[in-house]
């Protein structure tokens, strides 16, 4: 119990992983309803309002009110993650050149969730799990073909939002 009570002590990072991820997985769930380019568009909105929330809070200091300064390590984790998405991306790119097809996209949604685990240590217990719900709904989506993948990606996005949520919330202790 004590690290579920410490958790905004010993991951500072984690509520500004929260809004970002709330922001990101509306734009994914709304992206869902419609057809790849709603797709795309309600990823980009969303990741770019959530960019928006994270320079501003971090600007301002807002971000972090209330919470202790991220240690250096928790920085150099958050920049192996994205490190880590990059290489990956560039490998599906290389192995999927098809971009607007299923195999891709799911590919990328792994992805996604593998650098989630990676930020796991500098954002949390959450953002762990979050990173196996995630990577396993994008394995579940390669194997099941005959299912829409607008159902994997809104599972995707609700997973996203509904983590980001708890990052947040739990961040206030």
């Amino acid at each position: 119990m004590d690290l579920l009570t410490r958790m905004p002590e010993l991951f500072p990072l984690m509520r500004g992983g929260g809004a970002f991820l709330v922001l990101v997985g509306l734009g994914i769930v709304g992206g869902s309803f419609g057809g790849a380019r709603a797709r795309i568009t309600g990823l980009a909105i969303g990741a770019a309002l959530g960019v928006v929330v994270m320079a501003v809070g971090g600007a301002t200091k807002l971000i972090f009110a209330g919470l202790p300064s991220p240690a250096i390590w928790q920085w150099l984790v958050l920049g192996a993650a994205y490190l880590l998405e990059v290489l990956l991306v560039n490998i599906v790119l290389r192995r999927v050149p098809d971009t607007k097809s299923r195999p891709f996209w799911l590919w990328i949604l792994f992805i996604v969730g593998a650098h989630f685990l990676v930020l796991g240590a500098s954002h949390g217990p959450v953002c762990a799990a979050l990173a196996i719900a995630c990577m396993a709904n994008a394995l579940v989506g390669l194997r099941q073909t005959s299912t829409d993948l607008r159902v994997f990606w809104a599972i995707d996005g609700v997973l996203k939002l509904a983590a980001g949520i708890v990052m947040v919330v739990v961040s206030y202790g």
